[in-house]
């Protein structure tokens, strides 16, 4: 078989593609299982006389392997290597005349196993939210931990310099004992600005050079903090022309010289900040309550959307929305994808779990979205119906101002938004489990490994950002609840409350890094089990998830839930039967939260410090107002009482914060005198 190696050379060089609308750009493909295999299938041009050259690798692989050549009017291609359980990457290139007219990319495969363990997640928390939104971020750490991710939070004020929030994140990433994998930043932290967009140097993403909407210099760079190693400087770049100050860049001023990112970015970056909307008439704090109850509501099963897509194509000249028309393909029906329907005109009136938008923008509107033209203040207007949303227009992705356009559908429904099409986003692996933050990386990281789209040389660039959760996945199933896990004779038994609509239940042992190993072999379809494994003296956490086998247009996966856990702690005796003392924890959180009581309050030389809690406590520290450590006390002696002295503090307000040894960690507020 043949390698490709030059393929994208071709692409990247040429122009064939360029001069194509989006639609055209796009190989729309499905799959079909087979009983020997899995085919690919692809709809076929009239007069098309070309050939389509198929290729094939492993998620991860480095290069393609060509696997066939297809001839015009055949448009199945049959692979019967596929093994069930395993994904795999296709690529179908559309050619004629030795010349690409279309490409068309899928992760596909049959009953592909489950993603139960998700690795590490770093939640940078804004200091603004410590109290006000507390109960909503403690959730949100709950519902993460079940589904597999690892958490690690640290704490961000607004006041503080990038580099010093980036130093934190770094340190978090090292201390890590499973591998960091996303970053998720939690309110208004503080904004990386990097570039030096120019019409002489890398024009500006969205093509406004000096002369034509002077959108130059420096833009917010989120892929700052994803990149743990890459080396960033503040010594060349002197750009002063810009039309808005902020986005000037001159030596040393704390915005980074780099446009294209110095090296590949580690993490799976997202943000949500919902700073400066003053359109939607709501404090932040009450709009990120609301984007967290989505959150909530959308990962636990309890909130739907319609399994379908729309595009709104205002840039019919142009590729952009190619993004639109390649990712919603893998994804559904061809029927399930409506490009004749208005942006926001329609998920007015019914849901869609996908959405695409494009058309000339300002910082706060878009042309073509709204039966005319779209503003931020419409999203605030009335309630849409939307999960997944990509929007493209000019000014949409300098994102850090007022009301901005791509940040507006966090503030209606929407959970995660981008800038779609500049440069090309590749999401589409979303349609195997896989969450959005997986497509986020690559799409930043991709030079040449996925077609870029050819736009204003914006990919791999420093702008490239995903407003909203990067741990999201396109679907969720209803999880069970109430596990019970009791030792009886060497062995654990197991009985829960059953979810709705679900195929059945896995259960695993999870261990301290949150690490999910599956005990049973096949799909338990009852609501007990019992594990006859041999185990050893100590404690263990039993975790039951919720299984339920999701069809798309890139084949099938196996779905699972977040898991209903309980903890047994056994110890074998000399004749080999054990002695078993039961200690449950809780059912979401798995870890038990302290408890504080502080007194006098508000203090004047010494804080009263009473704890409750069956755990070892790891530290205790004093914060300011905007997050910054002051005092830390490690390794204390779990105690009833203790004194933390304040008199070296001036008077104000400040927090509170204790760190237990399972991780879990309570924040209260306290006043000095």
């Amino acid at each position: 078989m043949n390698k490709l190696f030059t393929l994208f050379f071709v692409l990247l060089a040429g122009n064939s593609l360029l001069a194509q609308v989006a639609k055209e750009q796009v190989l729309m493909m499905h799959v079909n299982e087979e009983s020997n295999g899995l085919s690919l299938n692809w709809e076929h041009t009239d007069g098309f006389t070309g050939s389509y050259l198929v290729y094939k690798r492993m998620l991860g692989d480095a290069s393609w392997t060509q696997q066939t050549t297809i001839y015009a009017p055949e448009t199945t291609y049959l692979d019967n290597n596929a093994q069930t359980g395993l994904g795999y990457e296709y690529l179908v290139v559309k050619s004629s005349g030795g010349q690409t007219v279309a490409l068309g990319y899928l992760y596909a495969g049959i009953k592909k196993e489950e993603i139960a363990s998700k690795g590490g997640l770093i939640l940078v928390i804004d200091s603004f939210f410590m109290t006000s939104v507390a109960d909503e971020i403690a959730r949100l750490e709950s519902d993460l931990n079940a589904e597999g991710w690892y958490v690690q939070k640290i704490y961000a004020g607004r006041s503080e310099t990038v580099p010093v929030v980036k130093d934190r994140i770094v340190a978090a990433s090292k201390e890590m004992k499973n591998p960091a994998e996303a970053l998720l930043l939690l309110g208004h932290i503080p904004v990386p600005y990097s570039g030096g967009f120019s019409g002489g140097n890398i024009p500006p993403p969205d093509g406004h050079v000096e002369g034509s909407g002077d959108h130059t210099g420096a833009w917010p760079a989120d892929v700052f903090y994803g990149d743990l190693d890459g080396t960033w400087t503040d010594n060349s770049v002197n750009y002063t022309t810009s039309k808005l100050e902020r986005n000037n860049n001159r030596p040393g001023d704390g915005k980074y010289d780099q446009t294209k990112l110095p090296s590949p970015v580690e993490l799976q970056v997202g943000r949500v900040d919902f700073y400066a909307m003053p359109a939607f008439g709501r404090t932040e704090e009450a709009l990120m309550i609301d984007y967290l109850d989505r959150n909530h509501a959308f990962r636990t099963g309890q909130w739907k959307a319609r399994n379908r897509a729309l595009i709104d194509n205002n840039f019919t000249s142009l590729n952009i929305a190619s993004t639109g028309y390649h990712n919603f393909s893998t994804m559904f029906a061809t029927d399930s994808i409506s490009d004749t329907s208005d942006y926001m005109t329609s998920q007015r009136r019914g849901s869609y779990l996908w959405s695409y938008g494009c058309g000339a923008g300002s910082f706060t509107t878009c042309a073509g979205l709204n039966n005319g033209t779209a503003r931020t203040s419409d999203f605030a207007a009335k309630p849409m119906h939307n999960v997944f949303t990509m929007v493209a227009g000019s000014f949409f992705g300098d994102w850090d101002y007022q009301d901005n356009f791509l940040r507006a559908p966090l503030c209606n429904s929407s959970l995660t938004s981008c800038w779609g099409g500049i440069p090309k986003w590749y999401v589409h692996h979303m349609s195997l489990g896989l969450n959005i933050g997986f497509g986020t990386r690559l799409t930043a990281n991709n030079t040449s490994d996925y077609f870029n789209g050819n736009f204003n040389y914006s990919h791999n660039s420093i702008h490239i950002a995903l407003m909203g959760d990067p741990t999201l996945c396109m679907y969720y199933c209803e999880a069970p609840s109430d596990l019970s896990a009791q030792s009886n004779n060497g062995n654990v038994e197991l009985s829960w409350t059953a979810a709705k609509n679900v195929d059945g239940y896995n259960i695993y042992r999870v261990d301290s890094l949150n690490n999910y190993t599956k005990v049973n072999e096949t799909i338990i379809t009852t609501t007990s089990y019992i594990d006859k494994s041999n185990w050893f003296s100590g404690e263990y956490v039993y975790a039951v998830r919720a299984v339920k086998l999701i069809e798309t247009a890139s084949g099938s996966y196996y779905c699972i839930s977040g898991g209903s856990a309980d903890g047994v702690g056994g110890t074998l005796n000399e004749t080999g039967s054990s002695h078993v003392q039961i200690e449950h924890i809780n059912a979401v959180e798995q870890v038990e939260k302290p408890r504080l009581n502080l007194y006098p309050n508000p203090a004047h030389d010494v804080l009263q410090v009473q704890v409750e809690t069956r755990s070892a406590i790891k530290q205790i520290e004093v914060l300011d107002l905007s997050g910054k450590v002051l005092t830390m006390e490690s390794n204390i002696a779990a105690a009833a009482n203790m004194q933390i002295p304040v008199a070296n503090l001036k008077s104000g307000l400040y927090y509170l914060r204790l760190t237990t040894e399972n991780g879990s960690q309570v924040i209260e507020r306290f006043a000095k005198m």
